[in-house]
């Protein structure tokens, strides 16, 4: 998604707070804090992608604080918290099967997408997640097409997003294997992007006993060109469906759209992003859309 301009203020401050709530001194973080306004400056153009300028200012912040892991210690809470939540999922999607189990699990793992401290106007407590978990409520809902699709696929490709999610997208993979007899590929990030899951913390979870694990290479929140490895790249051309989770996942596409169609499942958390699609901020998407035929910048 390209640059509009209230994206500028919510990467800053984003960034900033990470900086702010840094071990740093008070007189390194206002050094720190004035570097970022002149990285952001540099980076800020109206047809650059939102994601690009937000990854590039984290590893700026990652660097500046000497910390490789900011959110660290959120991802274990939200990690733990889900964790404690599974049980009564599972209990709940006993009552399901076949295509409405699919729908009930997209449900569950889209309402757990609200664990994202990287969108300043969402309002959100952890402590919420219990009551909204288990709805079913979505502005854009395309999960039958989705599940229609999977069953003329052979292989799949699920791009996670959010630790504590990923506990529930977890259900979604091994119902796409032991359910549908799918070979999936999960993709994590190799390094850390704010909260979102890295390829060892997907192996920790369990996200490989039913799907095999792959790294990006790098630490950007999506799949921009020529910021992910090879192998990434051909699955993408050879998958049948990609299972995109995550805002920042359906923004990068939208920049730059793969040549596989992609589900979209996500919520979408800020204005400009539920505008793209006509629903108000907050909304549940599971959206399904074909490929593009384009020739993407390529950001390597």
């Amino acid at each position: 998604m390209r640059f509009r301009a209230v994206c500028i203020p919510c990467i800053f401050s984003v960034r900033s707070k990470e900086i702010l709530e840094s071990d740093l001194t008070e007189e390194e973080k206002k050094k720190a804090l004035r570097q970022l306004m002149k990285l952001l400056y540099e980076l800020f153009d109206p047809n650059q992608s939102t994601t690009y300028v937000a990854c590039e200012a984290f590893r700026y912040v990652k660097q500046v604080t000497h910390n490789d892991d900011p959110y660290r210690r959120y991802k274990e809470e939200t990690n733990r918290l889900a964790k404690k939540l599974l049980p009564r999922v599972l209990e709940e999607m006993k009552k399901y099967e076949g295509k409405d189990l699919f729908k009930k699990l997209v449900a569950v793992s889209v309402n757990a997408n609200i664990l994202d401290p990287g969108v300043p106007s969402l309002k959100f407590k952890l402590s919420d997640l219990e009551k909204l978990l288990l709805r079913d409520d979505f502005a854009v809902d395309h999960r039958d097409k989705i599940y229609d699709l999977l069953l003329e696929s052979k292989k799949v490709i699920f791009l996670l997003d959010n630790a504590g999610e990923a506990v529930f997208d977890k259900l979604i993979v091994d119902f796409l294997a032991t359910e549908m007899g799918l070979k999936v590929w999960v993709v994590a990030k190799d390094r850390p992007y704010q909260n979102d899951v890295t390829v060892r913390e997907a192996l920790k979870l369990g996200l490989g006993e039913n799907a095999q694990v792959l790294g990006t290479g790098s630490d950007y929140s999506g799949l921009l060109p020529g910021t992910y490895s090879k192998e990434v790249k051909e699955l993408l051309k050879s998958c049948d469906l990609v299972i995109a989770k995550g805002m920042a996942h359906y923004e990068t596409f939208l920049y730059a759209p793969p040549e596989r169609t992609v589900a979209h499942l996500f919520k979408a958390k800020c204005q400009p992003v539920a505008e793209t699609l006509g629903v108000a901020p907050g909304s549940n998407i599971a959206l399904l859309k074909p490929p593009v035929d384009q020739n993407p910048r390529n950001f390597g």
